[in-house]
């Protein structure tokens, strides 16, 4: 058994190294998981949910801030499977409920259907120093199901409306591999080119997961960019057109034992793709894939709970991330990226330093809690 579990982390990770070229975008981005597939709105454990994250990177030729702000919420009943409440040792003279929503029944009548989910979200890149700006406000919806007891899939869609903001006046320290993308700017020689320019977005996303107590797994994708808005931050170009985003994500998890539980994850993330490419060309611009795995203590004596992941990006980074559980309300998550070797992978200079403090209402159990029955490991 331990041998095809080896062998099935191996071939997971074999798989994640396929993915080549460059993305300038977030390190915990396995961490705001509405960035990265619109169904994953409401895909936690509680009812609802507010975080941000600071994220600091600096290249060789610029530095800016990445601020990213999220809240979701799940409406009407809601499963939880595997993060039903129970008694903490030190909560043995606190009354814990359990509402309908979270047990784990057979009776097929007596099993809810799924909810629904609201999200919004904020993301901004750049400051007084960025020649370009550029802030995203999103709007979410998904809808959760629920087949027989440990099986789970949902859809969601997205709308985005971006802003972007161009004045070279400001500075010219600007380098593609830290900016937040989605607007086209040509470069060039800084001549004061002062521009603004706006569009609505679209976004759809699936995803479908099984959990038992030996293993569980979740796969998953999306498109983005679904109607091709035009993106030329000099709004000159009624040519230019944004191109699909395609995103795909795995998340496995093993039983190793008692005391430890193990979470490998995966996100491959591709810009710049049209749905019927003439060249292979037309379909490659810029491939990303974060993988890594994350370790958790299970079932902690004290709502403290301290774990750990190391994860990388297309492997020519490394980012050690650190999660810090302070009982039912508050995770705090800390990672540092830092690439590999500069001198070969030209395109992997940045330096990421990311922070990130999620709030969560009416949350049943911590992480390593029930940890082999859980169907939430976002």
């Amino acid at each position: 058994m331990k041998i095809q579990k080896l062998q099935l982390v191996i071939f997971t990770l074999i798989l994640a190294g396929s993915a080549t070229a460059q993305n300038p975008r977030l390190s915990q981005i396995i961490n705001a998981p509405m960035l990265a597939n619109p169904a994953l709105t409401g895909r936690f454990d509680g009812q609802a949910r507010v975080g941000g994250l600071y994220s600091w990177q600096k290249s060789d030729f610029a530095e800016m801030p990445h601020i990213h702000v999220f809240s979701d919420i799940k409406l009407g009943k809601y499963r939880t499977y595997g993060d039903e409440p129970i008694i903490m040792p030190n909560e043995k003279n606190k009354a814990v409920k359990s509402g309908p929503e979270a047990k784990d029944e057979i009776t097929k009548p007596r099993i809810p259907k799924g909810y629904w989910a609201l999200g919004l979200s904020y993301y901004r890149y750049g400051d007084g120093n960025s020649p370009l700006q550029a802030q995203f406000i999103s709007g979410s919806v998904a809808r959760h199901f629920y087949f027989k007891r440990n099986r789970y899939f949902g859809v969601g869609g997205q709308w985005t409306y971006a802003d972007g903001n161009l004045d070279e006046r400001r500075g010219t320290a600007y380098d593609r591999e830290i900016s937040g993308g989605t607007f086209r700017y040509p470069q060039g020689v800084p001549s004061n080119r002062v521009s603004n320019k706006s569009y609505l977005d679209f976004n759809i996303g699936a995803y479908y997961g099984k959990t038992t107590e030996a293993v569980a797994f979740e796969i998953g994708g999306a498109m983005y960019h679904m109607f091709y808005p035009k993106n030329d931050i000099l709004d000159k170009d009624d040519e230019t057109e944004l191109r699909h985003r395609v995103t795909a994500h795995s998340v496995l998890r093993l039983r190793l034992n008692d005391k430890w539980g193990f979470v490998q994850k995966n996100l491959y993330w591709q810009e710049g793709l049209y749905l019927r490419s003439k060249t292979f060309n037309d379909s490659l611009n810029i491939v990303d894939f974060w993988s890594g795995v994350e370790v958790y203590k299970t079932n902690p004596a004290t709502l403290f709970n301290l774990n750990f992941g190391l994860y990388t990006r297309s492997f020519r980074t490394v980012m050690p991330m650190l999660n810090v559980n302070l009982g039912r309300v508050a995770t705090i998550r800390l990672t540092y990226e830092q690439p590999l070797n500069t001198k070969k992978f030209n395109a992997y200079n940045a330096r990421r330093a990311e922070a990130s403090v999620i709030l969560t209402h009416k949350r049943n159990t911590t992480p390593g809690t029930r940890f082999y029955n859980k169907i939430n490991f976002w």
